[in-house]
């Protein structure tokens, strides 16, 4: 069997733990009544020993895509299944959205003392969300070509921009929180997130590294969907005190649109390594 194409399925299943462990995390990792963290609790060391865990096994399950660095991209990621096609551009649209619905948060939304260049950043952000949503959906559809052209090898290079601004809107909207803790996962998340849209485009402008791709991904994906999934069960379990501002919670689920377009991309990448590792069906 394949243990690869097993990847994109594991990164998805483990999320589901990963939820369980951020929501105990956010349950018992904070005071009740100041929302700072609660001095020597194991909680974040446990979800760290589940994160590196998960690294490992994803490392094990891409190992063998370090014999496909050679391969060309039409080969790697090219593909015209419909159900990759359509979880692509939902994930597209979902980010056309929800970038809108960010930049429109942006001019509404009043912030006391926030700097003019952080105001500017933002809507920058949510423009580029906007354009890497319709560059998803592009360069989905060029995957279903022969021949990767190149003007439609430029569409990766949008969202890989998106993804460093993500992480950078998002470091500086909480690294003077007293309650860092709180976000330190989903900003490893977005890491993970600005690597594989780098993993992406280097398949195209660079020496192709499917293994590194799939690795932060997998990771990505997790990460993300653990602690956006795991705050909304801390909060349907009554969790009051660790509440994410409105345009946190909004940036988390733009991060999590980002991750389904990548694992969409990684059931393409695992489901052309073959047991025998002869060529690609």
């Amino acid at each position: 069997m394949n243990k690869t194409k097993l990847l994109p399925l594991a990164a998805a299943a483990l999320a589901i733990p990963g939820i369980g462990l951020r929501a105990l995390h956010l349950l018992n990792g904070f005071d009740v009544d100041s929302g700072l963290p609660t001095a020597g609790s194991p909680w974040v060391w446990v979800c760290t020993v589940f994160f590196v865990m998960c690294a490992v096994l994803y490392g094990v399950l891409a190992a063998p895509l370090r014999e496909k660095e050679s391969v060309p991209f039409e080969k790697l990621l090219g593909t015209d299944h419909a159900l990759f096609r359509m979880t692509a551009v939902i994930a597209g649209l979902l980010l056309i959205a929800g970038s809108a619905g960010y930049l429109c948060f942006t001019f509404t939304a009043q912030e006391e003392g926030a700097a003019l260049w952080s105001h500017v950043l933002e809507i920058v952000y949510s423009i580029t969300g906007i354009g890497s949503g319709v560059c998803m959906i592009a360069f989905t559809k060029a995957q279903g070509a022969s021949y990767m052209t190149s003007d439609a090898a430029k569409c990766v290079l949008l969202p890989l921009f998106w993804s460093a601004l993500h992480l950078l809107v998002n470091y500086r909207m909480t690294c003077t929180d007293p309650r860092l803790p709180l976000f330190a996962f989903g900003l490893r998340a977005d890491v993970m997130l600005v690597f594989a849209f780098y993993h992406i485009a280097r398949l195209l402008y660079g020496r192709p590294q499917p293994m590194l791709l799939a690795l932060s991904g997998a990771l990505a994906a997790v990460m993300s969907f653990s602690d956006l999934g795991g705050y909304g069960l801390a909060r349907l379990m009554g969790v009051t005190s660790v509440a994410w501002p409105a345009k946190m919670l909004l940036r988390s689920g733009l991060s999590a649109a980002a991750c389904i377009y990548v694992l969409a991309q990684l059931f393409v990448l695992c489901s052309k390594i073959q047991e025998s590792g002869g060529a690609e069906p």
